[in-house]
């Protein structure tokens, strides 16, 4: 059976595109681009995680898994 990918949260700064390429066309706009909202979440625990002066893992994987935990939990919690 395929893995299901994790949910990523979506773009966490995504960039709107403004598309009106004729003027019969319906013009809209796009949003695309940025990083997810989970990487952005990770990267923000990780943040505290070295800022504190004991972090709760002995390895860099593992600080960065933990990282990826704490997101995962933050997201899980959002769609509440």
């Amino acid at each position: 059976m395929a893995k299901q990918p994790k949910d990523d949260g979506g773009p966490a700064f995504p960039q709107s595109v403004f598309h009106d390429e004729t003027p019969e066309a319906d013009s809209f706009v796009e949003s695309k681009g940025g990083m997810s909202l989970r990487d952005y979440f990770a990267g923000q625990a990780m943040i505290g995680f070295l800022a504190s002066a004991s972090p709760k893992a002995d390895t860099d994987a593992e600080l960065a898994d933990y990282a990826y935990q704490i997101a995962d939990a933050m997201l899980k919690e959002r769609a509440k």
